[in-house]
């Protein structure tokens, strides 16, 4: 391939930045906000409460969970009385009587009243959700997401026409021709990711972020309508590097808002920017969030992209995606939802669409997330197209054969995608420290 450059798998490795969530975590009856620091619980008008039991309430208020002791009553009040004897009785009501003892062995009560002293024992404890998608650390705190996914993308094709040209003089040695009938076959690449955002507070509403990914990629040609054998490549080793600023800029009871940019070098292949706004408002256990995310690509080498195999021959096969191109473009636009379960268990969920370049997509992603404590949680996930405008479009593809003993020969011609179909699952641990 000395000719075109290559981005293997574009469409599957368009990255998905971990470190865009935010969340944050204090205790003891601490808590955070933009604007000012709170020393005790706020009371808020979006106050759920979710469970009581054995005396204890445990209540949701802006996404993060309260768990209070309620006040324990230890009241008492020694009063000292004197009998004829001169002992001393203790009385533990709020009221005391007066014993006078008369001659006749008979008994008078008189009542008086008794202060009464409360002693109020009380507890909380504030947590913050770590898989909440406006996750952002405090000023000098640290957070971490580390991402494993595997994801994939197919589609069936069929080869239209082609002609056959001499790489080394441009001759044409058969002209572009229809194929009767055509050929068929499957595209399919996979990737598997690790991906690690590492973030530091800067101050309280902006953060630095650091991000490296490790990835494997396969693309396979299978399939062939004339039986021809499957062709397989693969790719390995740590391709991206990147670094951002993130801004949580609005925080208060009602609302939440964050913006992000970010530079990411993909080896060998291309440079990437990208910037994120998301804006959320809160509704008792639950963020209603928009966001809106564009990324712009400059390819290092080459001018074409799409879905590239080679075999032990040397001969390879590009179905292209787009040519005669230097920059790639993706917008996305979405809504999304962050609900808190319980004490332990978060919901999230996005329905995207996308533009990315060469076709346009609506897709949904869904999460669970666990967190057994204040510093670490897991989030599962996963997303899949529900629409792909991909389907029924005409490319071109490009044959490189090294023909032994005679020139290398190219053949080109279109192909037509019949159908096309993406999704991916993944985990993510999340630390805070």
């Amino acid at each position: 391939m000395k000719k075109y450059g290559l981005v293997l798998a574009l469409v599957v490795a368009l990255p998905v930045v971990a470190a865009n969530g935010y969340e944050y975590n204090t205790s003891s009856n601490e808590g955070y906000y933009t604007t000012r620091t709170v020393k005790k619980p706020v009371s808020n008008k979006k106050t759920t409460t979710s469970r009581k039991n054995g005396g204890y309430t445990n209540t949701i208020q802006n996404n993060f969970y309260s768990s209070s002791q309620p006040a324990r009553a230890s009241s008492y009040d020694v009063q000292t009385t004197t009998t004829r004897q001169n002992r001393a009785r203790p009385t533990y009501s709020s009221t005391s009587y007066d014993y006078y003892d008369y001659d006749d062995n008979s008994y008078a009560v008189k009542e008086r009243q008794v202060r009464r002293v409360n002693k109020t024992y009380s507890t909380q404890e504030r947590k913050f959700f770590l898989a909440h998608p406006f996750f952002q650390p405090l000023k000098g705190r640290f957070g971490s997401v580390t991402d494993f996914s595997y994801a994939t993308n197919n589609f069936k094709f069929d080869v239209l026409n082609g002609g056959v040209i001499d790489v080394d003089t441009g001759a044409v040695l058969a002209p572009n021709t229809a194929l009767d009938p055509v050929l068929s076959g499957k595209a399919e690449t996979t990737q598997l990711v690790v991906k690690e955002d590492f973030s530091f507070g800067l101050s309280d509403t902006l953060a630095i972020i650091g991000m490296l990914q490790y990835d494997r990629t396969e693309v396979t040609l299978k399939d062939w309508s004339d039986g021809t054998d499957s062709t397989k490549t693969k790719d390995s080793g740590l391709n991206i590097f990147g670094i951002g600023l993130q801004s949580r800029f609005v925080d208060n009871h009602d609302w939440i808002a964050m913006v992000s940019g970010y530079f990411q070098h993909q080896r060998k292949v291309a440079n990437t920017f990208i910037g994120e706004l998301k804006i959320g408002y809160k509704v008792d256990r639950t963020t209603i969030y928009g966001l809106a995310r564009a990324g712009y690509s400059n390819l290092i080498k080459g001018d074409i992209y799409g879905a590239y195999a080679e075999d032990k021959t040397g001969d390879w096969m590009m179905l292209s995606y787009k040519t005669d191109v230097k920059d790639i473009v993706y917008v996305e636009g979405g809504l999304g939802a962050f609900a808190v379960l319980n004490k332990y268990f978060t919901l999230n969920g996005e329905l995207i669409y996308g533009y990315y370049d060469w076709h346009e997509q609506l897709s949904i992603k869904g999460a669970i997330g666990w967190q057994p404590g204040d510093m670490f949680a897991l989030n599962l996930y996963g997303s899949t197209s529900l629409y792909d405008s991909a389907k029924d479009k005409t490319k071109e593809y490009l044959l490189y054969n090294l023909n032994p003993g005679s020139s290398a020969t190219y053949t080109t011609g279109d192909y037509k995608i019949k159908d096309y179909n993406e999704w991916k699952v993944g985990v993510q641990a999340i630390l805070y420290f």
